[in-house]
Formats: C-alpha cells, structure tokens, sequence
C-alpha cells in the first residue's frame, strides 16, 4: 500500500458517499463486506479504462486496503470539480433559509477556501447544482391560492412574530406587530397601490399598504369589506390616466379637433377639484352641450364616466375638494419600482414572502 495518502470524504452527482484520494482520484461506494468494511471503486471502472483500483475503509474511514492498480492518469480538476460541489451541498444543508443563500457569494467563500489546494472549477461550472441544490430545500411551490397555508414556518418575521395576519379565499394580509403599531400611531393617511409585476402566477396583484390609491372598485369593496372604517381616496394620476386612455379609445378625434370638446374634457378630468355638491349639475351641462353638437363620440365617454365614477363609485373616493394633501401616490409607486427591481421574473409565493419580511425587518431597524 502506498506511504502518505491523504483522503477526503465527498459526495458523488447522485449523492452518494466518494472518496477522493491524493486530490487525485474518485472512488464511489461498491459493496459493504460481512465485517461491516466498505469497498470504494474507482470512478474509471465502468468507463473505457475499466480501472481496478479500489479502496476498503473501516466504519472510522481508516484504510484497511488500497490497490492502486489506475490505467489513467489522476484528474485533478475533476476532483476539485467533485469537492467543490460537495461543499456548496454541505453548505446549502446548514442553511435554515434557502432564500437569504447569496450563490455568487457562497462561491466565493469557497473558491477562496479550496484555493490553497485545489485547482478551482469556474462559477458557471456550478452554478446549476447551486441552484438545484438551493429549489431542494424550498417548500413545495403555492400555484393556487387555496393551496396557501394557513400556517408556515415562513410566516415569521426576523424576531419570531407572526406575519400573516389574514387570509381568505381570495385575499392574504402579512403584517407584523410593528407594522400594526405604526398604522394605529400613524392612521390619518393610509394609502396603497397595487404591482402586477412581482405577484405570484397564481395570482392578481400585491398591494403595499404605505400611501393608498386604488381605482380597482372590486378590490376597494374587498379592503372595505376587512376595514369598514377605512376612507380610501383614489390615486389623481391614475384617474386622470384612465380617463386619458378611455378618451382616446372612444373619443380621441372629437377631443383634439373641436376646442369646446377638449375644454369639456379638461373639465371632467378637473372635476376632483370641485366641490362635490355642483359635480352633477357640471356633467348634466357638459352632456346637454355635448348632444347640442352632436358630439356622437364624446356621448359615449361621458356615459362611460358617468356609469364608472358617478354610479360606480363614490364619489367621495376620488374627490379632493379641501383636501389635496395627498392626491397622487407616488411614495408607495416608488416602493414598488424597488420590489419590482429585486426579483427578474414573476416570483413564487414563498420568495414573494421573504423580500417583503426583508422590507419589514429593514423598516423596523430604520424606525
């Protein structure tokens, strides 16, 4: 048996125990013996070398027997290749949250700590059995709502408090303690807006609650619904842009080409500056003068508000007169660009959950 051999403990793509000997060669598991010693092949012997070498470990991994018998010569960049994959297992496994795994950085670490010995295999080479060995460890993908749990370890912030507040059949609410502190401390103005971006596939919208806006009249019923008290105050920007994008899908050559038309437009998109007790006697004006001119397309617009805003929703929800402290909600809009940087593509729900939990514990500290 050879003097000086040096052995390391690593695992092969399916799993299994391997043993790598003189950063040279791979030995995978064969057979145990009736004296409860294990018999290691090498890597080779099923491939076009059909090597003979083996090794005989005893349950303390002390050498009982090695034939180095090797037709080929050792690899040592796909032994470092085998170690380094073991390692980013091994250190995927200790983590409690796959999420907070940072993969380049974890790399890293341990391109630097096999350095000293081993030739290191590039990021690109292991990327994809980070990433595989990173899904391992995540919970079981959400693709419905009804699937969403009504309990999760990762429904708890950073300091062990519940973060999941509410759930029904079609609306989830996470918030923490503190959260709930500061909206009971600070409840004068509360305001929302909606992403589609980083919501998960199996659902609609995600709404941060920081300013509120809303011209979704189904999802203000919902939030009404759960806080009956709430005064929700509709987004000026998006009132406007709505009523801009109606406007030039019904009526948009009227409006540009006949300057009365256009000024009866301006005046129904300013009607949230107007005191709400002469809004009805404007539009019935600005109907009647619309029919004098046979304004066929505008006709159709000033239906289409009068069925939206003045019937659809109340009016006091995106009328502002003597109160235009807050009208648009840019602040929350900002939040959501920030969300909707961190993730390239839609994300899962669990992922979802623990950028938000990410905000919350960042906004506790910042308080």
């Amino acid at each position: 048996m050879e003097e000086n051999i040096t052995i390391y403990i690593s695992e092969s793509n399916k799993g299994e125990e391997q043993i790598i000997i003189n950063k040279q060669y791979k030995f995978n598991f064969s057979h145990s013996r009736k004296d409860n010693s294990r018999v290691y092949k090498c890597t080779e012997y099923k491939k076009n070398n059909k090597c003979k070498s083996f090794i005989i470990l005893n349950n303390e991994k002390e050498i009982l027997k090695y034939e180095s018998l090797h037709n080929h010569p050792g690899n040592e960049y796909s032994v470092s290749l085998s170690v380094m994959k073991h390692k980013i297992k091994d250190e995927i496994k200790k983590h409690s949250n796959p999420f907070d795994i940072k993969r380049k950085r974890l790399y890293n670490e341990i391109s630097k700590e096999m350095g000293f010995i081993y030739p290191c295999p590039e990021y690109i080479s292991v990327k994809t059995l980070i990433l595989k060995s990173i899904n391992k460890k995540l919970p079981s993908n959400v693709t419905t709502f009804n699937e969403i749990p009504n309990e999760s370890e990762y429904y708890k912030t950073e300091r062990n408090e519940d973060f999941m507040i509410f759930k029904n059949s079609d609306l989830v609410i996470f918030q923490s303690p503190f959260q709930a502190k500061l909206f009971k401390k600070y409840n004068n103005d509360i305001f929302v807006d909606g992403t589609f971006y980083i919501a998960p596939k199996f659902s609609q919208q995600v709404f941060i609650t920081r300013t509120y806006v809303k011209e979704l009249n189904s999802i203000s019923k919902a939030v009404k619904k759960i806080f009956p008290n709430i005064n929700i105050k509709y987004c000026i920007w998006h009132y406007k842009n709505l009523l801009e994008i109606k406007k030039n899908e019904l009526c948009r050559n009227e409006v540009n080409d006949d300057e009365k038309i256009f000024n009866y437009y301006k005046g129904i998109s300013n009607l949230p500056f107007i005191n709400p007790e002469y809004i009805m006697d404007i539009f019935s004006l600005i109907k009647t003068k619309s029919i004098e001119k046979n304004s066929c397309q505008f006709l159709k617009f000033l239906e289409y508000f009068y069925e939206t805003y003045l019937i659809g929703y109340d009016m006091k929800s995106w009328n502002y007169y003597n109160n235009i402290e807050h009208i648009t909600n840019n602040a929350s809009e900002s939040l959501n660009n920030s969300l909707n940087k961190l993730f390239p593509m839609k994300p899962n729900f669990y992922e979802l959950i623990n950028k938000l939990k990410e905000q919350e514990h960042l906004s506790y500290y910042d308080y």
